[in-house]
């Protein structure tokens, strides 16, 4: 049996227990890591979902708006004339706070925004983000 070459039981063991334990401190890690970029890009599509609202009411010439549903889980925009544009979800975990600012967001035919104000969306990973919105041409801008 001189000669053979291969592996030990005992280094097969410790090479697997190196997994073993690696894996058990990367997949945490990347799972907290994976809530907070699917949070971000949900709140970046709920963005664009409202520009894209307001270019309509300009393009169209037609008033505009984006209503929360499901108790602020997801959000639709429509024609004035009640016809779905878009909509969006939240991810779980992600919600429009209710009875807190805006309760939807109206686009003029001009693409004026009326009123304006703030919403706060509740994130699991980075808490409170408010949203600030601006007059006239819906700038938006986010802290929190």
């Amino acid at each position: 049996m001189q000669g053979e070459q291969g592996f030990t039981f005992l280094e097969l063991l410790l090479v697997l227990s190196i997994i073993v334990i690696l894996t058990a401190v990367i997949l945490p890690f990347s799972e907290k890591r994976l809530l907070q970029v699917t949070e971000e890009d949900a709140l970046k599509s709920f963005m664009v979902a409202v520009h894209e609202t307001q270019l309509y009411a300009i393009t169209h010439q037609e008033a505009t708006r984006v209503e929360f549903r499901d108790e602020g889980n997801g959000y639709r925009a429509y024609r004035s004339d009640r016809t779905i544009l878009l909509e969006g979800k939240f991810p779980e975990g992600m919600m429009k706070i209710p009875n807190d600012g805006l309760r939807d967001l109206s686009f003029s035919p001009s693409g004026n925004m009326s009123p304006t104000g703030k919403i706060k969306i509740r994130t699991k990973k980075s808490g409170q983000k408010t949203i600030s919105f601006q007059f006239e041409r819906g700038r938006m801008m986010i802290s929190g």
